[in-house]
């Protein structure tokens, strides 16, 4: 006769459970790491988990002031995705749709911009990281009708049935857009080549908008951020990259990300891209300005009257 273990059969039950909730748990990983990209391209992997572990460390300090932090700590592991196209590609009039699929998967990589990987300081510092190259081969270069190929057509091309690469850049973030930063100076898609505000333009104050958030006030340069309309086959590789401005303010968050582009042999574009375009326009709660008279004045010189570049320094690695 079969008697019932009822206590092996409730251990049965307890392993069953967790095996079941281990795959639940690495499936949802599994769709996390790979939004919009193969499980099989590791390094991405391996970058999307250092963003996302390196964005929920802590920074220190008073909520106007960070001044440490542990992101700094941690390494971001992204090395820079190589994208080739060839003759092949250019054949099937898939150049395009290749070019702003790979911007979109940059803007994914980083959580669509509302995550921040990067410490959070008083209008301090600007980093930026290379996502992707896009390479074109010698016959893809051949094959190249006129030798250029519109990016700004390429962006409007569907992602989805319902909305556009360009749509989803510019709305999927909860909190920013990816080519208009703080959500009030809209880059110029339509330019000739990459340019950064320059010395000859004006500072102007600029009310950034965080769209969950609050406001904060910047003194910016007039002259706007461009980016190259077409791609130049005989200008190099075009490097598509994330950036970011570190901020510490109350009401408005820590960050302002964005998203750009340009070839590599597009004139001096490196040294361009060090322009300044922010002018530290610092405000601190009245509460608290008590504890700032300690400061040395030429601290404070230092610490509130400080231009930032579009790209001060670089992270990950290149490709």
């Amino acid at each position: 006769m079969f008697v019932m273990d009822k206590k092996g059969d409730y251990k049965w039950g307890i392993i069953l459970s967790l095996i079941l909730g281990l795959m639940v748990l690495s499936l949802s990983l599994y769709f996390i790491f790979n939004e919009l990209w193969s499980g099989d391209d590791v390094d991405r992997q391996v970058c999307r988990q250092s963003i996302q572990l390196r964005a929920t460390l802590p920074d220190f300090g008073l909520e106007w002031y960070k001044f440490n932090s542990f992101k700094d700590e941690y390494p971001l592991k992204c090395t820079t995705h190589v994208v080739e196209i060839g003759k092949k590609e250019i054949d099937r009039g898939e150049a395009g749709k290749i070019i702003a699929e790979t911007m979109a998967e940059c803007w994914a990589l980083y959580g669509k911009g509302d995550e921040n990987a990067f410490p959070a300081e008083v209008f301090k510092s600007s980093t930026c990281v290379p996502c992707a190259r896009i390479h074109f081969t010698d016959e893809a270069k051949k094959a190249v009708d006129g030798g250029k190929i519109s990016i700004r057509q390429a962006l409007d091309l569907k992602m989805d049935p319902k909305y556009s690469y360009y749509v989803y850049l510019r709305d999927s973030g909860k909190k920013f857009s990816a080519f208009d930063f703080g959500n009030n100076v809209s880059f110029n898609l339509s330019g000739n080549g990459f340019a950064v505000g320059n010395e000859t333009g004006y500072w102007e104050n600029a009310e950034l908008k965080n769209k969950i958030g609050g406001l904060f006030t910047a003194r910016m340069r007039t002259t706007e951020i461009s980016l190259p309309e077409f791609f130049d086959v005989e200008k190099g590789d075009l490097l598509i990259s994330y950036g970011i401005v570190t901020v510490s303010d109350i009401d408005f968050g820590d960050y302002v990300p964005y998203l750009f582009y340009f070839q590599a042999e597009d004139g001096n574009p490196f040294n361009e891209v060090k322009s300044d375009f922010i002018f530290n326009f610092w405000r601190v709660p009245v509460a608290t300005l008590e504890i700032l008279w300690d400061i040395p004045e030429e601290g404070w010189e230092a610490f509130a009257n400080k231009d930032v570049g579009f790209c001060e320094s670089w992270e990950g690695i290149p490709a």
